[in-house]
């Protein structure tokens, strides 16, 4: 032990850099090693801890409460759902043949649980009006958003947190049906998706249905918003 801490104080005094195998494991080369090998984190069982340096120890230490916080987390996140069944297929949702179906589409008026696939098929139906297919297929509570996510949220702040996130993430990408102001979107200031005009058009673009694109975009029927998350009216 008084032969490691002479080494480890000689290493620090030579301005050595920590070792790169026992910074993330082993290091084959043990007390031969030319670099410095740490002290032992009771938090991530590595040899990451500067003998010398209170600051660096401070900090990585924080930052493995940290990570392990975030670790629990997402246990206690995915442990929510685990026994979440679709209110439409009544399928468990983690446990869907395809992978790609193991999601929830969040409703965001409403906590029934529904896996993404089957939500967007009932809000894209076109036999029903628009009233009945934005409404919850249990309790008829209208909701303008489906959010897609791996984990079960029902928790009102939670939720909030998770749509805020998700309307961020569509504002940055472009809307099909504006199509850089060749085509016309139907949910005009309402929509979530990003209406932006190409370089160089200047302050009055031409309107929509200019041109052979536009008289394309007027044949359109009316949308449904979907993509990645279900963006359905």
């Amino acid at each position: 032990q008084s032969s490691e801490t002479e080494r480890k104080q000689m290493a620090v005094g030579r301005g050595l850099r920590f070792c790169y195998y026992a910074s993330r494991g082993v290091c084959f080369r043990g007390e031969s090693c030319m670099f410095l090998h740490g002290d032992i984190c009771d938090m991530c069982g590595l040899q990451a801890l500067h003998p010398m340096d209170a600051a660096q120890r401070e900090d990585h230490i924080r930052a493995c409460i940290e990570a392990h916080e975030k670790d629990m987390e997402l246990s206690f996140a995915v442990q929510r759902g685990m026994d979440k069944v679709c209110g439409i297929c009544m399928e468990v949702v983690y446990e869907k043949a395809n992978p790609n179906d193991r999601r929830f589409g969040i409703l965001s008026n409403c906590n029934h649980t529904f896996c993404i696939r089957c939500i967007r098929r009932w809000r894209s139906a076109r036999q029903f009006d628009n009233r009945i297919i934005k409404s919850c297929p249990q309790c008829r509570v209208t909701s303008d958003l489906v959010v897609p996510s791996e984990f079960w949220v029902e928790e009102e702040e939670e939720k909030q947190k998770l749509i805020q996130q998700y309307k961020e993430a569509m504002s940055n990408k472009a809307c099909r049906y504006f199509a850089e102001g060749r085509g016309n979107c139907p949910f005009g200031d309402t929509c979530f998706y990003k209406h932006e005009y190409p370089e160089g058009w200047g302050d009055e673009p031409p309107g929509p249905g200019g041109g052979s694109f536009g008289a394309y975009w007027h044949q359109l029927v009316e949308p449904v918003r979907m993509g990645e998350g279900d963006m359905l009216y």
